[in-house]
């Protein structure tokens, strides 16, 4: 919703969003996950718990939430806009490096997840699920582009190497290996696609 005024309808569903998942962050952390209930996050927001199932179809899905999903739809939004003539890898390149997370309050929220994370480890389903959409939009973006099938090596190999690029920066980043998250999935990125020449 960036580049944008948001109305007033917007903005409401957007501060109840915000506010679901830091009541569900604080109350995971608080109490834990499997002693949290939809109802209760739903009390510590001020909402309903018919309010919470119109915005998150499940305690894993408001775990992750916008910061994850609104990239994903912001990814593939920005793909598709980029120029019809540049190499397919450039444009993943340039859409992931427009998408990588510096606002301060979205990284305190990764890191709150990523502990979330290593503390129940159940919960990497859902992870798994945002990083398998990410692999499957850029594989199929870099196919339709170099009009390849998706199955073929080189879109598997860029869509693979973002994913790995993203998860390798995460977990390094959340263990304190550097304070910056952009730097070192950009990094990752770049040492992972050296080699990487398109069909034909």
């Amino acid at each position: 919703m960036t580049g944008r005024v948001l109305n007033r309808r917007e903005q409401h569903k957007q501060h109840t969003r915000v506010a679901l998942e830091d009541a569900a962050l604080a109350l995971f952390a608080r109490q834990g996950y499997e002693q949290t209930t939809v109802e209760e996050i739903a009390a510590e927001a001020g909402v309903s718990v018919r309010t919470f199932f119109r915005y998150y179809s499940s305690k894993q899905h408001v775990l992750f939430g916008d910061v994850a999903h609104e990239r994903v739809d912001g990814m593939r939004r920005a793909l598709a806009a980029r120029p019809a003539d540049e190499a397919p890898l450039d444009s993943v390149r340039a859409v992931l490096d427009g998408i990588d997370i510096t606002d301060e309050a979205d990284l305190a929220q990764i890191r709150a997840r990523l502990s979330l994370l290593n503390a129940q480890p159940s919960l990497l389903s859902a992870y798994l699920v945002i990083s398998e959409e990410l692999r499957g939009l850029v594989g199929a973006f870099v196919a339709a582009r170099c009009g390849v099938p998706e199955s073929h090596p080189y879109p598997l190999l860029v869509a693979g190497a973002a994913r790995a690029a993203w998860d390798s920066a995460l977990w390094s980043w959340a263990a304190g290996h550097s304070p910056d998250l952009a730097g070192v999935r950009r990094s990752a990125f770049a040492q992972l696609t050296v080699g990487i020449h398109p069909p034909g």
